[in-house]
């Protein structure tokens, strides 16, 4: 591992833990057993490391998710997959995801660049459950009737959401991934 993705890591551990404002860059160094320099070599400031985490996280989640749109024999097969990677992911990434959806925000609010872009990664993620209900509606295993833009929107906002209440501790929700799988495959399926 480098020592930047060491930093990464340490840093959303910590960051996950103690919250942004808690952490200072020579905790993060001494976890990542190097010297607070080489943070500023790497990210300049204690934002830069938060908008790498946010980056790196989203960049391997759009990947990820990509390739799931054609997976399966049908679109519901396909969302089924998606919506499975998703817990997967969220769970696999569970400091980066409490990071991005507890810290960025607030950290953001007045940044018009970052905000564009966290909101073009929001509807290219958008844009792969639109395809899959698509690809669903079009081999019949999806409601005919199914508006396509609308439903990935709400999906969409549903898995955010769900991952905020129970990643920062506002519900306890131990079955969410059954109950949302369930709940979408039911309200979808032809």
């Amino acid at each position: 591992m480098t020592k930047k993705l060491m930093i990464l890591r340490e840093a959303a551990r910590l960051f996950a833990d103690k919250g942004y404002n808690e952490t200072s860059t020579q905790e993060i160094a001494e976890a990542a057993h190097t010297a607070t320099g080489t943070i500023f070599y790497h990210f300049e400031t204690k934002q830069g490391i938060l908008r790498h985490i946010y980056e790196n996280m989203v960049s391997q989640y759009l990947e990820d998710i990509e390739g799931l749109v054609d997976s399966g024999d049908t679109g519901i097969e396909a969302l089924k997959n998606i919506l499975e990677f998703n817990f997967r992911f969220a769970e696999e990434n569970r400091a980066e995801f409490t990071v991005v959806h507890r810290d960025v925000p607030s950290h953001i609010k007045y940044d018009k660049e970052r905000i564009d872009m966290i909101r073009k990664n929001s509807e290219q993620s958008v844009e792969f459950f639109k395809r899959a209900i698509e690809r669903g509606v079009a081999d019949g295993s999806i409601k005919p009737e199914t508006n396509a833009v609308d439903t990935a929107r709400l999906i969409k906002a549903m898995l955010v959401g769900l991952v905020r209440m129970t990643r920062l501790n506002m519900m306890d929700f131990p079955d969410r991934k059954k109950v949302t799988i369930d709940f979408c495959i039911k309200a979808l399926q032809n």
